[in-house]
């Protein structure tokens, strides 16, 4: 079937009185910066310097002072602690960065990731008594165990001193932990709430680095070496890319493009993924999911490895396994999503909302896959493991449909769960399967409408292509990326520069999507190996442009001469020279819509 008709909202172009305002910038920058709810002079400056604009001082998050003082009095006795991370990247960045942190400093740290098929998500009860028949003292927890009430009064009575760092959404209780930090929860007071795991855990090396003076020596410890696994996690986990978290990503891409770590140099030579050639959307598209595959399929312990071990040789058997893993990966998934998509095909699309089962689905990739089929058919989709006696899955949803509330509203069916607004995590009895999906398919019919159904393509700008020259922005882009010089700029290239000040890319900050109407269709053939994706050669009038349109392969036999395109731009390098692409975000038939 067609790929899911959007609705598009095109920003009004601002009052030059609103331009004025900002007598220095191009007007692109400003009105895009606008339709992100950037408007204000100093906000506008914090946000292209990639600096924070309010207090990032690590004390102002509640509970640090405690857990500062109870790590290094820890380290001054020679405790051992425990790093309890999590499974994905953000949770194996986070871990990796506590390890090199608490170790540098002198301490004795064990790291604990645990195993997604046998323990699943967060603290449970017997790995902290394993913790303690080890000799753990301490249990620090990146990126999760702020809903772990039980798990953390269990670590209490074993004589574990707990201390939470977590950026998940809190309960009504927090856990009893000596010290529990995360943004969110009631009576912190700190400016930023939208850290991830791994931003959280590095607030927490920046602490321990400014008291180092009470452990009676000064480390070798250096704060910058940590943020290139800020960039990873933070990218990687989805976290907005903005305030605190774009500054940080920011100089993180810096060390990325200069990689020092042996097992960063492993994955991105794996990849192909040249130094210099690192973005926001590199760690999304290619370096986290092999990050993730580990702890998807196997165990993460190798992806952890890959990032602390100083050693080169092994680095590259480890990125080469993780290798491997992204491609098992991604098949499991292709297989999982065309399962679950006859499902709905079948169905017609009826339903506001789906819950698949099946003995076949991994629950390594049901998120993945959930997240395809949402995002393909706009409606909460749960897709989830079924086994003899219980289901385990995932849900992703759509704006409007507070998943994780939804659940609420089911608890008592649920042996787990939890999550936020846009994705969750449950598992259940088989017994309570069909009460489950009647009650779920209830709230759903109550709090969708039809028009919630269907997607918002948000554009920034209408863009006049044939005020291009293209030819002549390609051949400019490649002189600058040679070091030669410059002269006149025309319309093309000062665009492009704009959306250079703009970046990184990411979430809740996206490539800014344009519009041009009546383009004419010169060319179109289907790619991709079950011929999904489609390549289209567009004409504005003057010049020719090559374009690709991911999951619209079955738009083939269905465009009109002329098309009205939204897309973002972008610019492909291939041995040293540069080309425009438009990067497809959705068609219309040419005409559809006031030019």
């Amino acid at each position: 079937m067609p790929p899911t008709s959007k609705h598009w909202h095109v920003h009004s172009r601002l009052p030059e009185s609103e331009f004025a305002r900002f007598p220095d910038l191009p007007k692109l920058v400003v009105q895009i910066l606008y339709n992100r709810g950037i408007k204000e002079p100093d906000q506008v400056r914090s946000f292209l310097a990639c600096q924070p604009s309010d207090d990032t001082d690590p004390f102002q998050l509640k509970g640090m002072p405690e857990a500062v003082g109870r790590l290094h009095q820890a380290i001054k006795a020679g405790e051992l602690i425990a790093i309890y991370g999590d499974y994905d990247a953000d949770g194996v960045t986070a871990t990796a960065l506590m390890t090199h942190t608490l170790t540098a400093l002198g301490g004795k740290v064990t790291p604990y990731i645990p195993d997604r098929f046998d323990e699943g998500y967060g603290l449970n009860k017997g790995a902290l008594t394993y913790l303690t028949q080890k000799g753990v003292r301490v249990v620090l927890t990146v990126d999760c165990g702020i809903r772990s009430v039980e798990e953390v009064s269990h670590g209490n009575r074993l004589g574990l001193d707990m201390i939470i760092t977590d950026h998940h959404f809190v309960s009504d209780k927090i856990p009893p932990a000596l010290a529990a930090i995360n943004p969110k929860q009631p009576g912190c007071r700190y400016s930023f709430d939208q850290l991830a795991g791994v931003g959280l855990a590095y607030k927490l090396a920046q602490a321990l680095a400014q008291g180092q003076d009470q452990l009676g020596h000064r480390s070798s410890l250096a704060l910058e070496e940590f943020l290139d696994l800020v960039a990873l996690g933070t990218v990687a986990d989805l976290a907005p890319l903005k305030g605190e978290n774009r500054a940080l990503v920011a100089r993180g891409l810096e060390r990325l493009n200069t990689p020092q770590r042996p097992g960063v140099q492993m994955l991105m030579a794996q990849a192909g993924v040249q130094p210099g050639g690192v973005d926001a959307t590199t760690i999304g598209f290619v370096l986290g999911p092999r990050l993730n595959a580990a702890g998807r399929l196997e165990h993460a312990r190798d992806a952890y490895e890959l990032l602390v071990t100083d050693d080169v040789f092994r680095a590259g058997q480890l990125a080469q396994k993780l290798d491997d893993q992204n491609r098992e990966r991604q098949s499991l998934t292709q297989s999982a999503v065309e399962l679950a998509r006859q499902v709905i095909l079948e169905d017609g699309l009826s339903r506001p909302l789906y819950l698949i089962t099946h003995p076949s689905f991994n629950t390594g990739i049901v998120g993945l896959v959930s997240s395809r089929l949402t995002e393909e058919f706009y409606r909460p989709t749960l897709v989830a493991q079924r086994t003899e006696t219980e289901t385990k899955g995932s849900a992703r949803s759509i704006p409007g449909f507070h998943i994780t509330q939804a659940l609420d509203e089911c608890a008592g069916l649920l042996e787990r769960y939890g999550g936020h607004s846009a994705a969750a995590g449950f598992t259940l009895k088989n017994t309570n399967l069909p009460e489950f999906e009647d009650r779920l398919l209830a709230i759903a019919e109550r709090q969708l409408t039809d028009a919630m159904m269907v997607p918002e393509l948000k554009i920034d700008a209408k863009l006049n292509l044939p005020g291009f020259n293209r030819r002549r922005v390609e051949d400019r882009l490649s002189a600058r990326a040679v070091g030669r010089v410059i002269d006149e700029l025309d319309m093309g290239l000062q665009i492009v520069d704009s959306l250079d000040q703009l970046r990184p890319f990411g979430e809740a900050n996206p490539a800014p999507v344009f519009v041009s109407y009546g383009l004419e269709v010169k060319g179109r053939r289907q790619v991709g190996t079950d011929g999904d994706h489609l390549k289209l050669v567009l004409y504005d009038g003057k010049q020719t442009w090559d374009a690709i349109a991911f999951r619209m392969g079955s738009w083939h036999d269905l465009l009109t001469p002329h098309v009205d395109v939204a897309y973002t731009l972008e610019i492909n390098e291939w041995q040293g020279r540069h080309r425009l692409q438009l990067n497809v975000q959705d068609i219309k038939p040419g005409g559809s819509i006031e030019g």
